[in-house]
């Protein structure tokens, strides 16, 4: 009888044990993100998740790993030569190199097999991954829509006719107007410390005929767009705005908080935001500022029509990639794609329930707490986010909704292709020379015909190199 108690009693142990080995087993998925152990949010948020994917029948144990202090890139890279490699990577640069060593595992069947990816994805998405496929990043194509104040939008005739029928002349006749009728002191204000003129490209470069970094001509020769004709007369009108006091006379120097700034004190009738992110941002702050919300543009069209920059589907810029040594690597995916299930999407975009939204039965009511809360971390797509309750209000302004349909009609796709090493110092060189000279013509300091000794700069310093290694590349 005593022994049979005692067996009774070592099954009941070996039992428990193997649950509790059962429990240990439960796959760990090492997950490494810029500043998202950061977040004091992020502890509550995880725990969400995995029930989620518990529940979801993908049991899964998030081990969410420290930022590496100093720049994020290198430390990732060097991270993972070291033999330190997470399961699951976001990355943002510095993936190429490992990529072309094997480090990174093919997502492509993943997101064939995906639940939800699949059908969320952009166009842009997918042809990313198509051309690059160990990055995994759902967000719209990240261009620039020109924006003004509603209320001076509704007033002008020329605001509507830009909207109509938004060529050249009608968006040079609405700066005119913001000026002489509006009492705006410059049609236009830019971002130009660093981007010199790529905030106002953002309007007009299709209408002058520049669709992408590299263009094929009529003999069916690949060249850089920059050093067009097109590009000429473009800067031509460039130069245009400057003389005339339509583009801000300090743009040189302004960098975005001071873009801003001027817009909403009603100095600047236009500035292009990133759709529709920023655009968002200026919504909320104009409503501050001038209790009105502000209203997004169509770009110029002309010979093309398009916003920029040029939308680059060579691979993705930023995003989620599996190390191939992962044994774990069918558990990192489905984090993703759970991420942009039903479920995912409302964590994602909602936040902790209790803290940034509260279900009250009737509706999620967004608390004050909610702008705090990264609806990004993810993906910035808003692709598949539909609540099975209405929002006490909308994650975004309809003004930044408008703004992101049109990065999405207007998006032009880049052709381009990743600079070979042996011509990077060359390119950073005449890049500089291209904005050397784009400064001096625009702000009048040299004429247009300067533009000519610039392309022949240009080709001498590694144009006519570089120029021959595109026609081998693109196609």
């Amino acid at each position: 009888m005593k022994m049979r108690r005692f067996a009774c009693a070592v099954l009941v142990l070996v039992f428990a044990l193997a649950c509790l080995g059962g429990l240990s087993a439960q796959p760990k998925v090492r997950f490494l993100m810029k500043d998202f152990d950061a977040d004091p949010n992020i502890a509550a948020f995880i725990d969400l998740v995995e029930k989620g994917m518990a529940a979801a029948g993908t049991p899964v144990k998030i081990e969410v790993l420290k930022t590496p202090a100093g720049d994020y890139a290198q430390k990732v890279a060097l991270m993972v030569m070291s033999g330190d490699i997470p399961d699951l990577i976001y990355f943002q640069g510095g993936d190429d190199k490992l990529s072309s060593q094997g480090v990174l595992e093919d997502l492509t069947p993943y997101v064939a097999k995906s639940k939800y990816i699949k059908s969320l994805m952009d166009a842009h998405s997918a042809t990313r991954l198509a051309n690059y496929p160990y990055l995994l990043w759902l967000a719209p194509p990240r261009v620039r829509a020109p924006v003004m104040r509603k209320d001076w939008f509704e007033s002008l005739p020329s605001a509507k006719a830009v909207q109509a029928n938004p060529t050249v002349d009608t968006w040079y006749a609405l700066f005119k107007d913001l000026v002489a009728k509006k009492g705006a002191k410059f049609g236009i204000s830019i971002t130009g410390a660093t981007n010199g003129v790529e905030e106002l490209d953002a309007i007009f470069d299709g209408a002058f005929g520049n669709t992408s970094t590299w263009m094929k001509g009529a003999d069916g020769k690949w060249a850089y767009a920059r050093v067009s004709a097109s590009e000429k007369a473009k800067l031509e009108f460039y130069a245009k705005l400057y003389k005339e006091g339509l583009l801000d006379p300090e743009y040189l120097t302004k960098k975005w908080d001071s873009k801003e700034q001027v817009f909403y004190e009603g100095k600047a009738g236009v500035i292009p935001g990133v759709a529709p992110g920023s655009v968002d941002v200026y919504a909320n702050k104009m409503q501050k500022a001038q209790g009105t919300d502000i209203v997004a543009l169509p770009p110029a069209k002309g010979k093309a029509q398009g916003l920029t920059p040029f939308v680059d589907v060579t691979k993705e810029p930023r995003g989620f990639a599996i190390s191939s040594t992962s044994k774990v690597k069918a558990q990192a995916f489905a984090i993703l794609d759970f991420m942009w299930s039903p479920a995912g999407l409302k964590l994602a975009k909602l936040g902790i329930p209790g803290v940034h939204s509260i279900d009250d039965g009737k509706q999620y009511v967004l608390t004050d707490k909610y702008p705090e809360w990264p609806i990004g971390w993810f993906g910035d797509s808003l692709n598949g986010f539909n609540p099975d309750k209405p929002l006490s209000r909308p994650i975004m302004n309809k003004s930044a909704i408008d703004a992101g349909a049109l990065a999405k009609k207007y998006m032009l796709p880049d052709h381009n292709f990743l600079m070979p090493e042996q011509y990077v110092t060359n390119w950073d060189a005449m890049t500089n020379l291209y904005k050397e000279y784009v400064a001096d013509i625009v702000t009048g300091k040299k004429p247009i015909s300067a533009f000519d000794e610039f392309v022949d700069k240009w080709n001498k310093a590694g144009g006519v190199d570089v120029t021959k290694y595109a026609n081998t590349v693109l196609k």
